[in-house]
């Protein structure tokens, strides 16, 4: 037998961190983020920003000072740091657009108690959603959500899941020793993500008017979740099954659960005159939650329908009627509802 001697393994070491590399790009992030808030909200808190870092894993937006994480001063954080691509992109493309988003929701408009702070930072964070959605895409955009929805459905030492924790009302109160992420998770993930729902309910024209009107109506006062939903209501499409907007907010924002949804569906009858016949099956959720999610009918040359069908505790079934035979029918394909 012949020996072949141990080889030595190979250790790279990583660059040294340069946060001068990125400044440039950075600040460029920074002022473009704030331009584009600037013409979606109107002028900020004060007529100055000056950014600054800070040690560790956070930000913080005060009236004219936005601080950022030190993490968010590297080009590749993954290289110097133990994060994952969630994290990164959060240091990289998410916290300098949510922090300048304060400016207006935090800062121009502020929560009335602890209850309602979540209302500050789903706002923030959204409007950071948008800018990136903007400038980046919507694949970002979507992929953001995406980790959102995976983290709350995480499930700690109980068994379940981190979203069942506790209404996003609690605020602070969400901190515990049992599940030390729920406040996080549930404040800016589960918070997004019903900010995004409301878009999605009331369509962009709607929902930027509803943006506007909060800043003209509340500018320099408080806002509870309560003026929120009232507010919100108004925006509203004509003859909104959920005119109030009370079932939306029992079931997102005082109460827990993320169901899972199925479509199953059959078409009929012949030219000029199909019938599609569908039911939502719910799951995972207590009996009486009730989600609202679109059914997608792609047609012919590019045309679809859209049918917006109510989930409920039992198998719900529903009829469209159409022209033609469908191409395709699909269940919520661009994330208007959260579920598993």
């Amino acid at each position: 037998l012949t020996r072949r001697p141990p080889t030595t393994p190979t250790v790279t070491t990583p660059p040294a961190p340069d946060p001068m590399g990125r400044l440039e790009s950075l600040a460029n992030d920074v002022a473009a983020s704030l331009d584009f808030m600037v013409a979606r909200f109107g002028p900020p808190a004060l007529p100055h920003l000056t950014v600054s870092p800070i040690p560790g894993t956070f930000g913080q937006g005060f009236p004219g000072l936005v601080y950022l994480s030190t993490l968010s001063y590297l080009k590749n954080p993954t290289r110097a740091t133990n994060i994952n691509t969630a994290q990164e992109i959060f240091f990289a493309d998410l916290l300098q657009a949510h922090e300048v988003a304060h400016q207006w929701w935090g800062n121009r408009v502020t929560a009335a108690t602890y209850r309602d702070n979540w209302l500050m930072e789903a706002l923030a964070n959204y409007s950071a959603l948008l800018f990136l959605e903007k400038t980046k895409g919507e694949h970002l955009a979507d992929q953001i959500l995406d980790s959102y929805r995976s983290q709350l459905l995480l499930t700690g030492e109980s068994g379940k899941t981190i979203e069942s924790t506790g209404p996003i009302v609690l605020g602070s109160r969400l901190e515990n020793s049992i599940e030390p992420r729920a406040w996080r998770e549930i404040t800016y993930g589960k918070g997004t993500w019903i900010v995004h729902m409301l878009r999605r309910q009331m369509g962009d024209q709607r929902f930027f008017g509803l943006l506007s009107e909060i800043l003209k109506r509340y500018d320099h006062q408080t806002i509870s979740t309560d003026q929120f939903r009232r507010l919100a209501a108004s925006f509203l499409p004509p003859r909104y099954d959920d005119p109030q907007l009370e079932t939306f907010f029992d079931q997102w924002v005082y109460g827990t659960g993320i169901p899972a949804l199925k479509l199953s569906y059959t078409v009929t009858g012949k030219a000029p005159a199909f019938k599609l016949s569908g039911t939502l099956t719910e799951s995972d959720v207590d009996d009486d939650f009730s989600a609202l999610a679109p059914v997608e009918i792609q047609l012919a040359r590019g045309n679809t329908i859209s049918h917006w069908v109510r989930s409920a505790g039992t198998p719900v079934h529903f009829t469209v009627s159409l022209p033609q035979l469908p191409a395709k029918v699909t269940l919520d394909p661009h994330r208007s509802v959260l579920r598993r």
